[in-house]
């Protein structure tokens, strides 16, 4: 099959490029998924290569760009198999299908239920098998958002925005920043609409964080900023939040005095509120301790780092585990910058494998910064062997 897929571009003439600007048009065409040229081109390279399983739905996209019969291709004729790391349903759409279901309470309580389930089970399980499980309720809200008018519509712009800003989240942790982008970008749309205030901050702080990790640290402190403006109307936690993801994008800036002001006033807001905070009653002050750690190490302080982690760690809900994955691959690095070699290979190697285990682009991201740190070391046979995990790592991510 990998030559077969190969020859059949060769014979054709086509560049990758070439191929993957026909497989877009087939995406359109067919009414699939929207799939990005950056992800099509890693996919297309691994299944040349053997280096990844061509799922039923690519089969369908090569057959259709080369006019061909799946057996010409190598693929066999049922093929069963199916890739759940890439794997995107086909969503039907309110305009090629009529969905008939009116916007009601029932309707509503099933999307929550649904949504709420999710959102539990996604630090135990990863984003990439949540993705097309949450996805697949969007044509029935795109729906019911464009259809509800009266009492109702209220409740469903806000299950709207949720699904957005959660879908949004996935995308991120999967390390699809442009996806991650574009589906908060929505949430805020819909809170907007709302009028929100808890909402609107809420999202706005997930765009700085997103902002932040694509390494558009102004960007990210200016959206945190924009959050805060909501401060007189919205929790104490959700302060803390906005605060906390405003230390974040001072340190990444290595704006050392903005970064410590921001923390101290994370402290207190969080503090003051409490868990029960139903958008940012994780924001403890247990967690922005945790958070304020990271960016000591981004402003090179490790030592105090390392004990908040090491306590942080001490405490982790057992159904935590993507979480405690990303506080392992930061506790390695603070290791690696103090000389600890052993402490960091103990660290990374725990880190890596959840990183495989759930999939989390951010685990792996930490990670590979990490690689950076221990290049002193790299001919030690431990850290040889991480380092070749992580480059294994690297082939299978998928790109921003």
């Amino acid at each position: 099959m990998t030559a077969r897929l190969r020859e059949a571009r060769q014979s054709r003439d086509w560049t990758q490029a070439e191929l993957i600007s026909r497989l877009l048009a087939a995406v359109e065409r067919l009414g699939l998924q929207p799939r990005s040229a950056t992800s099509l081109k890693t996919l297309v390279s691994m299944h040349e290569n053997g280096r990844r399983a061509v799922t039923s739905e690519y089969q369908q996209l090569y057959c259709e760009v080369y006019e061909a019969e799946p057996a010409e291709l190598g693929f066999a004729a049922h093929s069963t198999e199916v890739d759940l790391s890439t794997a995107q349903p086909t969503l039907i759409l309110p305009s090629q299908r009529q969905l008939p279901t009116p916007a009601n309470p029932d309707t509503l309580g099933y999307l929550d239920s649904i949504l709420n389930q999710h959102a539990q089970a996604e630090p135990l399980v990863g984003p990439q098998f949540l993705l097309p499980a949450v996805q697949s309720q969007m044509p029935l809200i795109d729906m019911l958002v464009r259809n509800a008018a009266g009492a109702l519509r209220d409740d469903v712009l806000r299950v709207g925005a949720r699904y957005s800003e959660f879908i949004g989240w996935l995308y991120q942790d999967t390390g699809h920043t442009v996806d991650a982008a574009k589906w908060t970008g929505l949430a805020m749309e819909l809170a907007q609409e709302l009028g929100d205030p808890q909402l609107s901050a809420h999202i706005l702080q997930r765009r700085s964080n997103i902002a932040t990790e694509a390494g558009h640290a102004g960007q990210g402190a200016g959206l945190a900023n924009a959050a805060l403006r909501f401060s007189d109307e919205i929790t104490p936690r959700l302060r803390a939040s906005a605060l906390r993801q405003l230390a974040n994008s001072k340190a990444v800036l290595g704006e050392e005095s903005d970064y410590k002001r921001a923390v101290e006033q994370a402290m207190i807001e969080a503090a003051a509120g409490d868990d029960s905070d139903m958008l940012a009653g994780y924001c403890s002050v247990a967690y922005v301790e945790m958070e304020s750690a990271t960016g000591a190490v981004r402003l090179g302080d490790p030592e105090p780092a390392v004990a908040t982690y090491r306590v942080s760690l001490e405490h982790w809900p057992a159904v935590q585990v993507r979480d405690r994955g990303l506080c392992l691959a930061r506790l390695a690095t603070a290791h690696a910058q103090l000389g600890d070699v052993e402490g960091a290979y103990e660290a990374g190697a725990e880190a890596a494998s959840i990183a495989q285990r759930t999939g989390s682009a951010r685990i792996m991201d930490e990670l590979f910064r990490l690689q950076g740190h221990l290049a002193p070391w790299s001919k030690l046979v431990e850290i040889a062997d991480l380092n070749s995990t992580l480059d294994e790592m690297k082939g299978i991510k998928r790109p921003t």
